[in-house]
């Protein structure tokens, strides 16, 4: 593995984890269903476990974009959103039955600090306030294999406004309103999975930058999926 970054690395150990432990542990009981569509549950810390950038102040439970259906509002005795955990070295398992199939997976995120570009020289002339990162999901089947999806985001402290990227059914739309950060953006990031017919054994999702600050905030998750969870 020389020459690779530390970043890859990681990847790669997680994935050869996921694809070679012997049994992996299912935590039911954690998602609300509507149709095909599933909402990953607000209602303990043991996913949305990092303490979110804003305050729990959803009007509502639920939260439209693109028209997929996110659950944003935490519990009620929340001070914050909350939002997955990605610090240091961390990977994010979705709570996913063994051998489900999924179509696809969406997040709703916010920016948080993270990798400024002081060490960058060309990206430095845009200024310090700028951050960026890229957000990972790995799709690993039972039959061993596996497909990485990124996207890049791009993290200011006014707001971008309306845009959108994609690239082999990766993709980012940014909205320049953010309910509980006026003065932030938000966006909608969506993974459409390469082989949905195929039996997943994981889902992983991780952030650029490992050993540094969590860069996005990631507050709300929602799957397509024809298979009943439990």
């Amino acid at each position: 593995m020389e020459g690779l970054s530390e970043a890859m690395k990681k990847i790669l150990c997680a994935i050869l984890i996921v694809l070679f432990a012997p049994g992996i542990s299912w935590a039911g009981g954690e998602w609300e269903r509507e149709g095909n569509f599933y909402f990953l549950a607000k209602n303990k810390r043991d996913n949305f476990s990092a303490q979110g950038a804003g305050t729990n102040i959803f009007l509502t439970k639920y939260l439209k974009y693109g028209g997929i259906d996110f659950l944003v509002r935490g519990a009620a005795d929340w001070a914050d959103y909350g939002r997955l955990d990605l610090r240091g070295n961390n990977f994010f398992s979705l709570p996913i039955r063994p051998g489900m199939k999924v179509d696809e997976v969406h997040f709703l995120a916010g920016g948080n600090y993270g990798n400024s570009y002081e060490h960058d020289k060309l990206l430095r002339l845009y200024g310090e306030n700028y951050y960026y990162s890229v957000i990972t999901i790995i799709f690993a089947y039972q039959d061993g294999t596996y497909k990485i999806l990124s996207v890049p985001v791009f993290w200011d402290w006014f707001r971008l406004g309306s845009a959108e990227w994609s690239k082999d059914g990766a993709r980012i739309k940014y909205f320049p309103e953010n309910p509980v950060r006026k003065d932030k953006n938000m966006c909608h990031i969506s993974f459409v999975n390469p082989a949905p017919i195929q039996p997943l054994k994981d889902i992983l999702v991780t952030d650029s930058w490992l050993s540094d600050y969590p860069f996005s905030d990631i507050f709300a998750l929602t799957l397509k999926s024809p298979d009943m969870m439990e």
